[in-house]
């Protein structure tokens, strides 16, 4: 018979392997997800204050931490996100600077310490435990491109002490010091610096073995030692390529989207066959403010078709209409409307949805710093109407995902371009998503479209943002009423049971089940998920623990 102290450690290596299991996911594991982006030190603070003041123009600490974070996973999980990401977790320079201090982790001083800012190596290690428990996934924004140094306004190039930064620690590490100055000469902005003649960021030499070697020794480290699922890989573009996909194969392919700021597709295309599985689809971002912001709906009607065509993988890129360094979309336009429909092109276009946190807000910040606004003095409001609209997308995208895995290997194609309405179909043809999207205010007046390409006639479809079923004609039309510029999102009735909309039933459940009417409904037996089934598990060796 087994000791006390045998059964509580074999559960408690049954809780690391479900957790450890988890990390170095890869694209696939990922494409299913969707990320809430957050900034460490503006997302929530370790005394749950929802007062405590945050100037962002000031670009100063204001005390978001990792136990934070922990606390408010209720109010992420909420909204339907299945991982998470955090600032760089690695210690930056300090001091103050004359636009404020490091509390954004893009200013690295030593990678082998952590950010005593955001918390402890406990309180890190909280947090991906507490993510894991969750069946959600733990992604780290990291920096490979530069270190960082204070210099004031003295000359980078005579003004850098090396030996301060860790572990790259002489001036061989670095390229030599210039600056970009023709920001689409990849050469340029691959070997000159980033940074300015206030914090110089020194160029890392990553054309060179030896710090590739450091690098890929580090990330090793912290994904192993934290558990991380992901990586977001910070300027990507001023990277040499060919370093990107040595770090991915030197980390076993763990999943990194990394950012290259082109809106070209080519460039896009390039780097995807080349160098680095994921990007933030950069050119999609551009077409979606033209869309909803300046109304030109055709060029991003072109941009879904160009993406599909010469892109390698265009569901494994990074979906976002905001983020830390771009202007909020209510900076635009205070509409809702216009909002609503970006969020909805944003949530269920091909790729990996990563959604700012402060989007499901409303917040208009219109630049850096200004963008990045503590988000707990917006109380956390889970009654917001982007919020609550955040929780039916990711309910949709997830169920249509759950009744087939090739919902993530079809491509969204546009089917309807009125003057100012776009429509785009995702997903297998009779469980495929509508999305039906307008450019037009929530002033404008009611009207109605007709969709000549959609579902086969006599589908009855349900709109699951607004509750309403509809049914195919028999020449196979939709008739979509538009009003107010409000999107619609189509889904077939007969297949909503489990999605948890419209007063469907909620809980896994399967394609042949519904098709036989004989699926489990959340008040009898689910099947499960891999993470859904991690997850119980996890919460069953728990309780084992606290019984003995």
């Amino acid at each position: 018979m087994m000791s006390r102290c045998t059964i509580h450690s074999l559960a408690g290596l049954m809780i690391t392997g479900l957790i450890a299991s988890a990390s170095a996911a890869s694209t696939a594991d990922w494409k299913p997800r969707s990320i809430y982006q957050t900034m460490t030190d503006r997302f929530a603070r370790t005394d749950g204050s929802t007062t405590a003041p945050c100037n962002t123009t000031e670009g100063l600490y204001c005390g978001g931490t990792w136990r934070g974070t922990i606390d408010k996973l209720d109010y992420i999980q909420g909204m339907g996100f299945d991982a998470v990401m955090i600032s760089p977790i690695i210690e930056n320079i300090h001091g103050r600077v004359e636009y404020g201090e490091a509390y954004h982790g893009y200013w690295p001083l030593n990678l082998n310490n952590l950010n005593s800012h955001f918390g402890t190596h406990q309180d890190l290690v909280d947090l991906s435990a507490a993510l894991h428990s969750r069946g959600m996934y733990f992604m780290m924004d990291t920096v490979i491109n530069n270190m960082a140094y204070i210099t004031n306004g003295s000359n980078p190039a005579t003004h850098i002490d090396y030996s301060a930064l860790t572990p790259f620690n002489n001036a061989d590490y670095y390229h030599p010091y210039c600056n970009i100055t023709d920001w689409n000469d990849m050469k340029d902005a691959q070997e000159c610096q980033t940074g300015d003649d206030v914090v110089p960021l020194p160029d890392l030499f990553t054309e060179h073995e030896d710090v590739q070697q450091l690098l890929i020794k580090w990330a090793k480290n912290a994904i192993k030692t934290y558990s991380i699922d992901g990586l977001r890989i910070d300027a990507a573009k001023h990277v040499n390529p060919g370093f990107l996909k040595n770090f991915a194969e030197g980390l076993d392919n763990i999943f990194m989207t990394g950012e290259v700021l082109e809106g070209a597709v080519s460039i896009m295309s390039d780097y995807q066959s080349n160098y680095i599985a994921s990007l933030p689809n950069y050119p999609i971002y551009f077409q979606i403010l033209q869309a909803f912001t300046n109304g030109s709906t055709v060029v991003l009607a072109k941009a879904v078709e160009e993406m599909r065509m010469q892109l390698p993988d265009v569901n494994a890129m990074a979906s976002f209409s905001e983020n830390h360094d771009k202007a909020r979309i209510a900076s635009y336009t205070q509409d809702m409307a216009a909002s609503k429909n970006v969020l909805v092109f944003t949530m269920l276009f091909d790729g990996i949805p990563m959604i700012y946190q402060g989007q499901e807000q409303h917040l208009a910040g219109n630049s850096v710093p200004k963008n990045r606004e503590a988000i707990w003095l917006t109380k956390y409001d889970t009654d917001a109407e982007l919020y609550k609209l955040i929780a039916k997308l990711n309910r949709i995208r997830s169920h249509a995902a759950l009744l087939g895995e090739d919902y993530f290997e079809d491509s969204t194609h546009t089917i309807y371009q009125g003057e100012s309405e776009l429509a785009f179909t995702k997903g297998v043809q009779g469980r495929q998503v509508v999305m039906v999207l307008s450019s037009q205010p929530s002033t404008s007046s009611a009207y109605t479209i007709d969709l000549t390409v959609s579902y086969n006639a006599g589908t009855r479809v349900t709109d699951v943002l607004a509750c309403k079923n509809y049914t195919v004609d028999n020449l196979g039309t939709l008739r979509v009423p538009m009003a107010k510029g409000e999107p619609r999102v189509f889904f077939p009735t007969n297949f909503l049971d489990g999605s948890g909309l419209c007063g469907h039933s909620s809980g896994n459940i399967s394609l042949a089940q519904l098709k036989t009417h004989s699926g489990f409904t959340s008040a009898g037996v689910q099947l499960m998920s891999t993470t859904g089934l991690a997850t119980f598990l996890l919460a069953v060796a728990t309780s084992f623990i606290t019984l003995l």
